[in-house]
């Protein structure tokens, strides 16, 4: 019960940090965050990546996805019950919005999970043992532990901290990236 009670006292911490930044900060903040992540070779290398289609609070996906779409494939989630699918993105893609506010893409669910390359996660908290703060649904947590690719998780530089509340069935990042640090093994 006390790492639900910290866990929920992060949350509400990130949250209201959140609300001090204007759109335009968090877009320059986001740009900053996927050009530490494109130096990286795990990316170059990377052909098959999942990532995500962000909340309005989140690390902006979407420029990043357009930019390389030409050059690596991309999935995005779709919350399927207590689960999440992924399907693959391109520029012609339909999608729906779905009950948490994402823009979720219409499509053939992709399940070769052993040719996929790398995971970009979001969270609303990390830290720098590599652990990972959700929302508290365990989405994430559940399907990254059918996942062997390189797990990174992306966060602005206000949601990465020296120490965070985790517990086992939390899934461990392989690399962290914001827009002042890159943190890995």
């Amino acid at each position: 019960m006390k790492d639900i009670e910290e866990k929920n006292r992060f949350r509400g911490y990130i949250a209201s940090v959140k609300r001090t930044y204007t759109d335009e900060e968090m877009n320059c903040k986001s740009e900053q965050i996927f050009s530490n992540l494109e130096k990286l070779s795990i990316f170059k290398d990377a052909q098959k990546i999942f990532t995500y289609n962000n909340l309005k609070d989140e690390v902006r996906t979407l420029d990043f996805i357009r930019k390389w779409n030409v050059h690596k494939d991309f999935y995005l989630p779709v919350v399927s019950g207590e689960n999440l699918i992924f399907r693959k993105y391109d520029d012609k893609v339909r999608f729906n919005k779905a009950n948490l506010g994402v823009m979720e893409p219409e499509g053939e669910n992709y399940r070769d999970y052993d040719s996929v390359d790398m995971i970009i996660v979001p969270g609303l908290a990390f830290d720098r043992h590599l652990n990972r703060l959700g929302r508290g649904r365990g989405y994430y947590d559940r399907f990254l532990c059918q996942l062997n690719a390189i797990k990174v998780g992306v966060c602005f530089g206000f949601q990465l901290f020296d120490t965070i509340p985790y517990n086992e069935q939390d899934i461990r990042m392989d690399f962290i990236v914001s827009e002042n640090e890159i943190v890995k093994v």
